[in-house]
Protein backbone atom coordinates (compact mmCIF):
# COMPACT_ATOMS: atom_id res chain seq x y z
CA UNK A 1 0.00 0.00 0.00
CA UNK A 2 1.35 3.61 -0.48
CA UNK A 3 1.27 6.30 1.51
CA UNK A 4 -1.03 7.66 -0.41
CA UNK A 5 -3.38 4.98 -0.81
CA UNK A 6 -2.92 4.92 3.43
CA UNK A 7 -4.00 8.21 3.10
CA UNK A 8 -6.98 8.18 1.29
CA UNK A 9 -8.43 5.20 2.82
CA UNK A 10 -8.22 6.55 6.51
CA UNK A 11 -9.35 10.95 5.24
CA UNK A 12 -5.92 12.17 5.67
CA UNK A 13 -2.79 13.65 3.66
CA UNK A 14 0.01 11.83 2.14
CA UNK A 15 2.64 14.25 4.72
CA UNK A 16 0.79 12.66 8.02
CA UNK A 17 1.34 9.08 6.35
CA UNK A 18 5.11 10.42 5.79
CA UNK A 19 5.61 11.84 9.78
CA UNK A 20 4.08 8.93 11.25
CA UNK A 21 6.54 6.69 9.60
CA UNK A 22 9.69 8.70 9.85
CA UNK A 23 8.34 8.60 14.40
CA UNK A 24 6.34 12.08 13.95
CA UNK A 25 3.69 10.78 15.57
CA UNK A 26 3.17 13.41 17.98
CA UNK A 27 2.52 16.37 14.80
CA UNK A 28 -0.44 14.29 13.76
CA UNK A 29 -4.12 14.75 15.47
CA UNK A 30 -4.82 11.04 17.71
CA UNK A 31 -7.34 10.06 15.74
CA UNK A 32 -5.76 10.24 12.68
CA UNK A 33 -2.82 8.08 14.44
CA UNK A 34 -5.66 5.95 15.50
CA UNK A 35 -7.30 5.01 12.46
CA UNK A 36 -4.17 4.40 10.68
CA UNK A 37 -3.21 1.98 13.00
CA UNK A 38 -6.52 0.28 13.17
CA UNK A 39 -6.06 -0.14 8.88
CA UNK A 40 -2.47 -1.41 9.44
CA UNK A 41 -3.55 -3.66 12.54
CA UNK A 42 -1.03 -1.97 14.78
CA UNK A 43 -1.72 -1.23 18.26
CA UNK A 44 -1.32 1.62 20.05
CA UNK A 45 -0.11 2.07 23.37
CA UNK A 46 -3.34 3.19 26.00
CA UNK A 47 -3.71 7.22 25.40
CA UNK A 48 -2.87 8.02 28.59
CA UNK A 49 1.00 7.10 27.39
CA UNK A 50 0.64 10.13 24.57
CA UNK A 51 3.30 12.38 25.12
CA UNK A 52 0.86 15.34 24.68
CA UNK A 53 -1.67 14.11 27.60
CA UNK A 54 -1.28 16.25 30.38
CA UNK A 55 0.21 13.61 32.70
CA UNK A 56 3.24 12.88 30.26
CA UNK A 57 3.69 16.66 29.86
CA UNK A 58 4.69 16.68 33.83
CA UNK A 59 7.39 14.61 33.66
CA UNK A 60 10.56 12.53 30.82
CA UNK A 61 8.78 9.55 28.73
CA UNK A 62 9.40 6.44 30.45
CA UNK A 63 12.07 4.47 28.82
CA UNK A 64 11.13 2.17 26.88
CA UNK A 65 13.11 -1.08 24.69
CA UNK A 66 11.71 -2.68 21.46
CA UNK A 67 12.57 -6.29 20.01
CA UNK A 68 14.58 -6.28 16.62
CA UNK A 69 13.75 -9.57 15.82
CA UNK A 70 11.38 -8.89 12.51
CA UNK A 71 10.02 -12.28 13.48
CA UNK A 72 8.41 -11.81 16.98
CA UNK A 73 4.75 -10.90 17.20
CA UNK A 74 5.84 -7.17 18.97
CA UNK A 75 6.69 -6.21 15.89
CA UNK A 76 3.68 -5.23 13.48
CA UNK A 77 4.79 -5.24 9.67
CA UNK A 78 3.35 -2.83 7.31
CA UNK A 79 3.98 -2.32 3.44
CA UNK A 80 4.68 1.30 2.17
CA UNK A 81 5.82 1.84 -1.48
CA UNK A 82 6.50 -2.03 -1.89
CA UNK A 83 8.88 -1.87 1.14
CA UNK A 84 8.42 -4.09 4.32
CA UNK A 85 8.72 -1.78 7.24
CA UNK A 86 8.09 -2.84 11.05
CA UNK A 87 6.27 -0.98 13.60
CA UNK A 88 7.71 -2.24 17.40
CA UNK A 89 5.43 -2.20 20.15
CA UNK A 90 7.38 -0.35 22.97
CA UNK A 91 8.19 -2.38 25.95
CA UNK A 92 8.56 -1.19 29.47
CA UNK A 93 12.51 -1.28 30.62
CA UNK A 94 10.94 -3.69 33.07
CA UNK A 95 9.91 -6.18 30.82
CA UNK A 96 11.59 -9.57 31.04
CA UNK A 97 14.45 -7.74 33.29
CA UNK A 98 14.47 -5.02 31.32
CA UNK A 99 17.32 -6.56 29.13
CA UNK A 100 15.09 -9.51 27.06
CA UNK A 101 11.98 -9.37 24.77
CA UNK A 102 8.66 -10.94 26.67
CA UNK A 103 7.82 -12.63 24.19
CA UNK A 104 10.75 -13.71 21.87
CA UNK A 105 13.52 -13.61 24.68
CA UNK A 106 15.77 -11.37 22.19
CA UNK A 107 17.98 -8.49 23.15
CA UNK A 108 15.90 -5.42 23.56
CA UNK A 109 17.29 -2.36 21.83
CA UNK A 110 17.08 0.73 23.12
CA UNK A 111 18.55 3.21 20.91
CA UNK A 112 18.19 3.40 17.36
CA UNK A 113 20.79 0.72 15.52
CA UNK A 114 21.59 3.32 13.02
CA UNK A 115 22.63 6.16 14.43
CA UNK A 116 22.38 5.64 18.33
CA UNK A 117 19.58 8.58 18.67
CA UNK A 118 16.85 7.94 21.62
CA UNK A 119 13.88 6.00 20.44
CA UNK A 120 10.76 7.64 19.04
CA UNK A 121 7.04 6.34 18.09
CA UNK A 122 7.11 4.64 14.80
CA UNK A 123 9.38 1.98 12.59
CA UNK A 124 12.10 4.79 11.65
CA UNK A 125 14.51 6.75 13.50
CA UNK A 126 13.55 10.35 13.90
CA UNK A 127 17.11 11.30 13.35
CA UNK A 128 18.13 8.71 10.64
CA UNK A 129 15.33 7.39 9.24
CA UNK A 130 16.65 4.33 9.62
CA UNK A 131 14.16 1.52 9.91
CA UNK A 132 14.28 0.34 13.65
CA UNK A 133 13.48 -2.97 12.74
CA UNK A 134 15.43 -4.61 9.85
CA UNK A 135 13.67 -7.06 7.49
CA UNK A 136 14.82 -10.58 7.64
CA UNK A 137 12.37 -12.00 5.61
CA UNK A 138 14.19 -13.67 2.12
CA UNK A 139 14.03 -11.23 -0.90
CA UNK A 140 11.79 -13.71 -3.14
CA UNK A 141 9.11 -13.06 -0.35
CA UNK A 142 5.99 -10.90 -1.35
CA UNK A 143 6.13 -7.99 1.26
CA UNK A 144 2.24 -7.54 0.38
CA UNK A 145 0.93 -11.32 1.19
CA UNK A 146 3.49 -11.53 4.31
CA UNK A 147 2.62 -8.91 5.94
CA UNK A 148 -1.23 -9.44 5.48
CA UNK A 149 -0.82 -13.16 6.83
CA UNK A 150 1.21 -12.00 9.68
CA UNK A 151 -0.83 -9.51 10.59
CA UNK A 152 -3.68 -12.50 11.11
CA UNK A 153 -1.05 -14.42 12.91
CA UNK A 154 -0.52 -11.56 15.27
CA UNK A 155 -4.02 -10.95 15.77
CA UNK A 156 -4.78 -14.15 16.91
CA UNK A 157 -1.87 -14.66 19.51
CA UNK A 158 -3.16 -11.71 21.03
CA UNK A 159 -6.52 -13.07 21.07
CA UNK A 160 -4.93 -16.26 23.01
CA UNK A 161 -2.71 -14.06 25.46
CA UNK A 162 -5.10 -11.19 26.51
Amino acid sequence: MTQSALAEAVGCKQSAISMLESGQSVKIARETVEKIASRLGVPLEPASDDPRSPAMAAGPLPAHAFCPNAFCYTNVPYVVNGDLLFWPRPQPASAAGGTHCAVCGELLERRCPHCGAPLGAGACCPHCGGALVTNTLPPETDPETWSAQRRREIAEWRSLTL
